[in-house]
């Protein structure tokens, strides 16, 4: 499996980081997840995630953010809220050279309603360790920064009684 990083447009298609359509739907034509056989998704429960690349010098991929997650037994998908700051030098909350025409940029986010996403399997999450302020998810997945070799993440999701709620179905 390999996780999604990347970004959903307002018509449900999703993107990689590198901006390129990976020919998938999240959600259909009318906004409703688009559903494996047999799935149920909880409602979106509002929290703020960061991801870090786990490497001898650990990496910010995704900044703090605000949004929503969503989680079914099989996945949890975190999708960033309408009010995430944008600017000419950070147009999105990923911590990522953006290789795009900035007008590309733009109609994603402005014109088409754009906004970021992180979705995760479950055989991708290794433990979930919970503190007083947060709930951290250790990943393990192959992503399109990484080529075939599985790479490690963290996910820190806060505030941590959103984040039990979030996660909730995938039985961590």
């Amino acid at each position: 499996m390999s996780v999604l990083l990347g970004f959903l447009d307002g018509r449900g298609r999703a993107y990689d980081l590198t901006f390129r359509t990976l020919k998938r739907r999240l959600r259909d034509e009318s906004g409703a997840w688009d559903l494996e056989p047999g799935e149920a998704l909880a409602g979106g429960v509002p929290l703020e995630a960061a991801l870090f690349l786990e490497s001898p010098r650990p990496r910010l991929l995704l900044r703090p953010t605000t949004g929503s997650a969503a989680a079914s037994a099989r996945r949890l998908v975190f999708v960033a809220g309408e009010g995430v700051p944008r600017t000419t030098e950070a147009p999105t909350a990923f911590n990522v050279a953006v290789h795009v025409p900035p007008t590309a940029v733009d109609h994603l986010f402005r014109g088409s309603g754009g906004r970021e996403v992180l979705e995760v399997r479950r055989e991708e999450i290794r433990r979930a360790v919970a503190s007083r302020a947060d709930l951290t998810l250790d990943l393990e997945a192959t992503w399109v920064g990484g080529g075939n070799e599985p790479a490690r993440f963290r996910l820190v999701l806060r505030p941590r009684t959103a984040a039990e709620e979030a996660v909730e179905p995938l039985g961590l």
